[in-house]
């Protein structure tokens, strides 16, 4: 079973490195749209959780709430894992 904070940690390292400038402050907590998070930024964040835990998040699932913050985003890759 996976938990959400290795995910959260995973996700907060990869969105620092690959998808937000250097002086973009990134929390858990951080509203991801407000911060510049946009459809490119979604794209590569999808490869990455297909990459690192081989499935590809369902657009259902892709909502205004789970890509709120790290946090919510965890929760549902998460519950997603866990699920299968």
């Amino acid at each position: 079973m996976i938990e959400a904070q290795e995910i959260e940690t995973k996700l907060l390292d990869f969105l620092k490195r690959e998808v937000f400038a250097p002086d973009v402050a990134v929390t858990p907590e951080t509203d991801l749209v407000a911060s510049g998070f946009d459809s490119m930024s979604l794209v590569r964040m999808l490869v990455f959780i297909e990459t690192d835990y081989g499935f590809w998040i369902p657009e259902s699932e892709i909502t205004g709430d789970a890509l709120k913050d790290v946090r919510a985003l965890a929760a549902t890759i998460t519950r997603l894992l866990n699920a299968r």
